[in-house]
């Protein structure tokens, strides 16, 4: 009889865990798009910098519990591109749906001259 329950038991967490995974609402590759989207709308197009080339960079970031974005790093060979990506951005809300708070995400940003 305790076996019994025990695979029972067993059973029924496997089963929740797997249907509470693959109930997710959004993909991760939409909810990404769209918050990209909204950082590149809150960085604006015309950015106050003397640039003479195009250049790139990569902005890790989480949200947190207040759906603020929380800048950790960002991978620019320009420190004022890190100060203005910090200025713009950290601790502003977001308002995009399905973001996972706590997780980290890295998004590309191309910035031309």
């Amino acid at each position: 009889m305790k076996n019994l329950k025990s695979i029972i038991a067993i059973l029924a967490i496997s089963l929740a865990t797997t249907f509470s995974t693959s109930a997710i609402e959004n993909e991760p590759s939409k909810v990404t798009k769209k918050l990209r989207t909204e950082l590149v709308s809150m960085l604006g197009d015309k950015i106050q910098m003397e640039l003479n080339e195009s250049t790139s960079a990569k902005i890790s970031f989480i949200i947190n519990n207040h759906n603020e974005v929380v800048i950790i790093s960002v991978d620019s060979k320009f420190n004022e591109i890190n100060s203005f990506v910090k200025n713009k951005l950290n601790y502003k809300k977001v308002k995009v749906k399905g973001v996972v708070k706590g997780e980290i995400y890295s998004i590309p940003v191309k910035i031309n001259a």
